[in-house]
C-alpha cells in the first residue's frame, strides 16, 4: 500500500520542493485562474450579492407569513 516515499502530493508541497530544488520560478499551478478578466468578475460578484440579498428578503417574508400563520 505505499506511497511511493515522500512525494509531494498537493500544490503547496510541489512549490516548496521546487524551491529546495532551487526552480521554484518555474513552478506554476496546474489550474491557473481561466478567467482574469476584473470588470467580469465583479460584475459576477455584484449578480451573486443582488441574488443573496433577494434571497434573505424571500426568507424573511416567508418566515413572516408562517409566523402569522401561526399566530391566527
Amino acid at each position: 500500500m505505499g506511497s511511493g516515499g515522500n512525494r509531494p502530493n498537493n500544490a503547496d508541497d510541489k512549490m516548496i520542493a521546487a524551491m529546495a530544488r532551487g526552480d521554484d520560478n518555474e513552478f506554476k499551478d496546474r489550474s491557473p485562474i481561466k478567467n482574469a478578466d476584473k470588470k467580469l468578475i465583479k460584475a459576477k460578484d455584484a449578480i451573486a450579492e443582488k441574488s443573496q440579498e433577494k434571497t434573505e428578503r424571500l426568507k424573511a417574508l416567508r418566515l413572516a407569513a408562517e409566523k402569522e400563520a401561526k399566530a391566527k
